[in-house]
């Protein structure tokens, strides 16, 4: 009788655990500190429905809508577009700005309109920017129109970040070379059913109140007129946050790998979470992601639950992704390199860096600071979703992407060789070996059980 008793308890306290596990969402209070974003994580999500998408929608973006082709155009840009904007000063102040070349800008319109972001446009005779400080003490930038003394109508432009090279195209440093990762990478993983911003190609942009390198001299105004000359920046990609509320806490959205092998490890995230999460690393391996740093991830509300009175926010559906994905395609430095930085976009680097560094016992090449093993149900999950990964799709997100003239000493290689067509030659070299990578994935042996 003692043993039965026992034995209920055991199953109980199981059940307990599991349901504990289970719980969905997350409060978000009103002066939310960085420990209490752990129950986001904990309860967080990472994987979505897999898009059934055409061939336009592929090309044109995730923020085109061919329902409504025309309303959409301004929220998406092809190689072919020269989008106009005015600077908006912001990585001046960024506690880790990065070393890409980017800057931020309201969007206009051809006739010197800005956009709402709903696409209307908004008319006025001349603006200015003002810089202040937001609750937490970092700086922000809002745009008013310039004879608005009191700075009482805020003008809520569209906005969004702007990547360029440098030196301009083509003798860039291949630093700069997330210009084409960038939007190679949320493609796929946008196609895989994984969360990503929004990441677009663009012919230039035409700046007004930048420099001609406004990141690397960290301008931190704008006082510059509607009228007044743009700065020309050649071979761009615009990005878009995913339209998620951010989890933030002292402007710090981002979650640690850390955790999230923790959770995975100690039982505190359920079976589907753990699938989640291997089925990503699969995703990530693909494109030979391998920077477990949490200033590149970013933890989002999908969903929020209705508000209770005198309860705080509840977020029913947190989700954690990679939010920064330029440093892929490549592979890591080398540990003599002292001074360098690690590839990216570079054929040479990437072809060798395959998904498993055991593909006969299912072992990645970059765990992310996981287990070294990901369970069956993730590549079985993944095996599925890559079946929208045929050749045809795969060189049409390399050729959106520009892969053809990203990397200059592949290009230089294959016009040495003779190749008679040197675009199609670099897209079909970077098509075959992603398809390998693939390939892999569908091949892997003794992956973790169920």
């Amino acid at each position: 009788m003692l043993r039965r008793l026992a034995v209920l308890a055991l199953l109980m306290g199981v059940i307990v655990t599991r349901g504990a596990a289970q719980t969905r969402g997350c409060e978000v209070p009103d002066g939310m500190t960085k420990e209490q974003k752990l129950p986001c994580v904990r309860a967080s999500t990472i994987l979505l429905d897999q898009p059934v998408l055409t061939a336009d929608q592929l090309a044109k973006g995730p923020d085109f809508d061919s329902a409504d082709a025309e309303k959409s155009r301004f929220a998406y840009f092809t190689g072919e577009d020269t989008i106009s904007c005015y600077f908006r000063p912001h990585y001046a102040f960024a506690k880790v700005p990065g070393d890409s070349m980017k800057f931020q800008c309201w969007h206009m319109a051809a006739d010197g309109a800005f956009y709402s972001r709903k696409g209307e446009p908004i008319r006025v005779d001349d603006v200015k920017v003002v810089v202040e400080k937001d609750k937490s003490g970092e700086k922000s930038a809002s745009l008013y129109a310039r004879n608005d003394d009191k700075n009482e109508h805020e003008i809520k432009a569209d906005h969004f970040k702007i990547k360029y090279l440098k030196p301009p195209h083509p003798n860039h440093n291949p630093r700069f070379n997330e210009v084409f990762t960038s939007v190679a990478t949320t493609r796929i993983i946008w196609v895989l059913g994984f969360p990503a911003d929004h990441v677009y190609p663009a012919g230039a942009a035409s700046c007004i109140g930048c420099t001609d390198d406004p990141f690397g001299k960290k301008l931190a105004d704008n006082t510059a007129s509607l009228k007044d000359a743009p700065a020309v920046f050649k071979i761009v990609n615009a990005e878009r946050d995913l339209p998620w509320d951010q989890i933030n806490p002292d402007d710090d959205e981002t979650w640690s790998w850390t955790d999230a092998a923790k959770f995975y490890s100690d039982g505190e995230w359920t079976h589907q979470q753990k699938v989640e999460f291997d089925a990503y690393r699969l995703a990530l391996g693909l494109i030979h992601y391998y920077n477990a740093l949490p200033q590149q991830n970013r933890l989002v509300c999908a969903e929020w639950e209705a508000a209770t009175a005198g309860h705080g926010k509840v977020c029913g559906k947190p989700v954690i992704y990679v939010h920064d994905l330029g440093s892929t395609f490549g592979k890591k430095r080398s540990g003599f390199d002292l001074l360098g930085t690690n590839p990216r976009g570079s054929f040479e680097a990437y072809e060798p860096q395959t998904v498993f560094l055991n593909p006969g016992n299912c072992e990645l090449r970059a765990t992310l600071l996981g287990d070294k093993q990901v369970l069956k149900e993730a590549q079985d999950l993944m095996i599925h979703r890559l079946e929208r990964m045929d050749r045809e799709t795969v060189k049409s997100i390399f050729r959106v992407s520009r892969f053809n003239m990203m990397d200059q000493r592949q290009v230089r290689r294959l016009r040495a060789a003779g190749a008679q067509n040197v675009d199609e030659a670099a897209l079909d070299e970077w098509t075959n070996a992603f398809l390998k990578r693939i390939e892999e994935i569908r091949g892997a042996k003794n992956c973790k059980a169920n």
